[in-house]
C-alpha cells in the first residue's frame, strides 16, 4: 500500500509539473502581454550573424510613413472583440486596396511601415489590419492565423461594403500574417475581388512552427507542446494543427507569390518551399531572398521583391 501511495504521489507531482509547465509555455507563446523567453527572443531577433542588419528607424521609407495620415476603421467579430484597421489612402482615388496582414507580436502599421510606401507610390490604398490581441484591437490571446483568417474574411466583406463592391484587393501577409492570408486564400468563400496573394515567410502550421522552435531551444516537443496545445484548445478554442496552410494553399484558386528569406531561422526557409510545392494555383511563384533573415526579405532585397509583385500586378490588376 505504501508503495502504491508513493507511485500515486509521484505521478500526481509529475502531472502537476507538466500541467504547470505546459500552461506556462502556452501563456508565453499566446498571451499578448507575455514576455518572450530569452532563448525564443534570441531566435527571432538575432538570426544568422552573417545576414545584413536592417534598422527600420533609419530607413527613409519608414520616416516617410511616420508623417502620413491614417483613417481608423473598426468591426466587431463573433467573439465580441472590437478589431481595428488603419487605411493609408492613395493620393488619387483608386479602387485597388492592399489587405496588409501583420506578423507575430506586431501590428499593422508596425509591420508595413517600410513597405507601405511602395504600394502608395503605385497609387494603391493600403489597409493595415490589427489582428486580435495586437495593436488597437481587443483580445488576450494570439490566434496564429486560425482566428485571424476568420476575422480577415469579415474585413474583406467590410471593405467591399465600405469602399465599393467592385474594388480590387491584394492580400499581403508577413509571417503569422502570411499564414493568415494563405488560410484566407484557400477559403471557398473568398470574394472575387481578391486578385492575388503575397505570402511572405509563412509557416506550414502553428504546430510545425512551434516544433521547429522547441527543438531550437532544446525543449522536448513531447509532452510540452502537447500540453500547451491542450490549454490552447480549452482557452482559445482551436488546435495548433488547425492552422494547416499546406491544405489551404492546395485549395487556392488565385495566383500566389511565395517569398521567404534564405537565412530565416525563425520560420525555416524550407517551409516556404513546401508551401509553394503544395499550392494548387494555376499561377504560383517562389522567391527565396538572398541574405534575408525572418521578415526582412523586403528591406534587404527591396528591388527584386518589388519586381516580383509588379509582375503579378501587371497580370492581374486592371
Amino acid at each position: 500500500m505504501k508503495k502504491t501511495g508513493k507511485i500515486i504521489a509521484v505521478t500526481a507531482t509529475a502531472v502537476g509539473f507538466l500541467g504547470g509547465a505546459g500552461y506556462g509555455i502556452f501563456r508565453e507563446i499566446m498571451h499578448r502581454n507575455a514576455t518572450l523567453p530569452e532563448k525564443l527572443s534570441s531566435i527571432i531577433n538575432k538570426p544568422d550573424e552573417s545576414a545584413p542588419k536592417f534598422d527600420a528607424a533609419e530607413d527613409e521609407r519608414a520616416i516617410w510613413f511616420e508623417h502620413q495620415t491614417f483613417e481608423k476603421f473598426t468591426i466587431k467579430n463573433p467573439r465580441g472583440y472590437t478589431l481595428a484597421a488603419h487605411l493609408l489612402r492613395a493620393e488619387k482615388p483608386s479602387d485597388i486596396y492592399v489587405f496588409a496582414s501583420h506578423g507575430y507580436r506586431n501590428h499593422g502599421r508596425g509591420e508595413f511601415n517600410v513597405m507601405a510606401k511602395f504600394y502608395h507610390d503605385l497609387g494603391f490604398n493600403v489597409f493595415m489590419i490589427d489582428h486580435q490581441a495586437a495593436g488597437e484591437s481587443d483580445g488576450t490571446y494570439i490566434g496564429f492565423g486560425y482566428h485571424e483568417s476568420r476575422d480577415g474574411m469579415l474585413w474583406l466583406d467590410f471593405m467591399k461594403k465600405t469602399f465599393g463592391e467592385n474594388i480590387q484587393i491584394i492580400l499581403h501577409g508577413v509571417s503569422m500574417g502570411s499564414a493568415t492570408v494563405m488560410l484566407m486564400s484557400g477559403n471557398e468563400n473568398l470574394p472575387y475581388n481578391v486578385r492575388f496573394t503575397v505570402a511572405d515567410c509563412g509557416y506550414t502550421s502553428a504546430w510545425d512552427e512551434f516544433t521547429h522552435n522547441f527543438k531550437s531551444m532544446h525543449v522536448p516537443v513531447f509532452p510540452m507542446l502537447n500540453v500547451a496545445n491542450f490549454f490552447n484548445k480549452k482557452i482559445s478554442g482551436f488546435d495548433f494543427r488547425d492552422t494547416d496552410t499546406k491544405e489551404a494553399v492546395a485549395n487556392a484558386k488565385i495566383p500566389m507569390l511565395f517569398i521567404h528569406g534564405a537565412k530565416d531561422d525563425f520560420v525555416p526557409t524550407y517551409m516556404g518551399s513546401q508551401l509553394y510545392a503544395y499550392c494548387g494555383s494555376d499561377d504560383k511563384e517562389l522567391y527565396i531572398a538572398p541574405d534575408a533573415a525572418h521578415a526582412e526579405s523586403y528591406p534587404i532585397q527591396s528591388a527584386e521583391y518589388e519586381a516580383r509583385i509588379r509582375s503579378f500586378i501587371d497580370k492581374y490588376i486592371a
